[in-house]
């Protein structure tokens, strides 16, 4: 499936589009435009499109860290239901603008002794409404709307391996108007701050390895009075400028190990250049993300909606898989029945066949009365197969028919789909006129390429001559 992901800067539009998912998800194209004087994003998001045809895709809108406020709270439960309402009460009293006017969401950051610490992010809601009104002037209709943190994470699952010896590890995604600082750990975010300075910002300073030292610095204040016993083990600096530079420098100052990944290096598929100056990290990581597992900033109603179209889908899925295995099934019976008819019209051409020959027979005086014995075994012979042909169901597959003439027993070996369904075939046959007994001689379950099927093998006792 095919998602776009669009961020709003306060100065640029960017897109991201990627295809598939999981580990087989690629990044196609990473697209930006600056906003005009006139500031219509949307008119700056029809052009990013261009030619490009959204159709069914998934469209994902990002709101910057800085617009969204974080609080990390303990509560006595860990089903998330009970913390789903722990929640709502804590946002109607501790939040700083009246319930009606947030949307919210909340990520667990770690679980013990019946208590679960939680992060709860909110936003203004006229912030995420203003951002979806310009989704669907560009006839982009969003799905979810997400923090830049989520789009940091992702991008960091797709850049490196898990190394719980660097974890809890800080991500620094330098853009050109803004810098993340993302604290990862186990895949999970623990803690996030964004400033609104990035490179464009401070072109022409000398210290910027210095000026990212002190906000490394004030991160790890703020982690340790989130989450008491957190301490940053590793930094990745990533995004836009002289990492090379910094890295060293940054790596004395903070006693950390400090490395530098190109923001590109995880995006395999993308290989077209950027026509602006900025970090993918954030829209890239965005797009490559299973959108169930970000942070979902979306209005009740929008939620709703996607549920809605959701359900619609699932159902629409269904019904068409059940169409499939009634028109299989059809199939199947049908060729069940036709061969079970194509072999009775055999039994009666061959009883057809022999009762001319019987007659003969019977002219002969000295043979008459033998003759007489074998017609009479094989019609009854005859006569006891059709029958059983008539008494199996469709369900049942006859694979084998042997009549031991010495002890007038006819042996069947078929499948069917379970051991009850012989069952009832067993007490089918026990009707039939000229069977006095059956037995169940062994039955089998075996797994095939078409499913699990149970062979069985049945004798059926012929009556005596009366």
């Amino acid at each position: 499936m095919q998602r776009i992901v669009i961020e709003m800067t306060r100065a640029m539009v960017r897109l991201a589009i990627a295809e598939g998912g999981g580990s087989r998800c690629r990044l196609r194209a990473v697209r930006s435009q600056p906003v005009g004087a006139t500031g219509e994003s949307s008119e700056a998001l029809k052009a990013l499109l261009g030619t490009h045809k959204p159709g069914g895709a998934q469209v994902i809108g990002i709101v910057s860290r800085e617009q969204v406020i974080t609080r990390v709270v303990k509560f006595p439960a860990v089903d998330y239901a009970e913390l789903a309402q722990m929640v709502e009460l804590y946002a109607k009293g501790q939040l700083p603008y009246p319930r009606e006017q947030l949307v919210m969401d909340f990520h667990i950051l770690g679980q013990q002794e019946g208590f679960s610490t939680i992060a709860i992010v909110a936003c203004q809601r006229d912030t995420v409404e203003r951002q979806l009104a310009v989704l669907r002037d560009a006839g982009l209709p969003a799905s979810l709307v997400t923090v830049s943190s989520w789009g940091v994470l992702g991008w960091h699952r797709q850049a490196a391996r898990p190394d719980p010896s660097k974890e809890p590890c800080l991500v620094v995604n330098v853009d050109d108007t803004r810098t993340d600082l993302v604290l990862l750990a186990g895949g999970r975010i623990l803690s996030s701050r964004s400033i609104g300075q990035g490179t464009q910002d401070w072109q022409g300073m000398e210290e910027i390895a210095e000026l990212l030292v002190l906000e490394v610095e004030r991160s790890r204040a703020a982690i340790r009075k989130e989450v008491p016993g957190t301490e940053v083990r590793s930094l990745v600096l990533t995004g836009v400028g002289a990492f090379d530079e910094w890295t060293g420098p940054m790596a004395e100052r903070l006693s950390l190990p400090v490395s530098a990944i190109n923001a590109r290096d995880p995006f395999k598929g993308w290989t077209t250049p950027l026509t602006q100056t900025i970090s993918p990290v954030v829209i890239g990581g965005g797009a490559c993300s299973d959108p169930d597992g970000l942070l979902n900033l979306s209005p009740p109603e929008l939620r709703l909606q996607v549920s809605h179209r959701r359900q619609v889908k699932e159902l629409v899925t269904l019904c068409l898989l059940l169409i499939g295995v009634l028109v299989v099934g059809a199939k199947i019976l049908s060729l069940q029945v036709s061969r079970q008819r194509h072999m009775a019209v055999q039994l009666q051409h061959t009883i057809a066949r022999s009762e001319p020959e019987a007659k003969r027979l019977q002219s002969k005086p000295r043979s008459s009365q033998l003759v007489t014995t074998v017609l009479t075994d094989r019609r009854r012979l005859a006569l006891n197969l059709a029958e059983v042909f008539r008494t199996t169901p469709a369900s049942v597959a006859l694979e084998a028919l042997t009549f031991e003439r010495a002890k007038r027993q006819l042996v069947v070996r078929g499948n069917t789909a379970s051991t009850q369904e012989v069952l009832d075939y067993i007490k089918q046959l026990e009707h039939v006129q000229g069977i006095s007994a059956v037995d169940l001689r062994y039955t089998t379950q075996r797994s095939t390429p078409a499913g699990d099927r149970t062979d069985f093998e049945l004798i059926l006792h012929q009556e005596g001559p009366s």
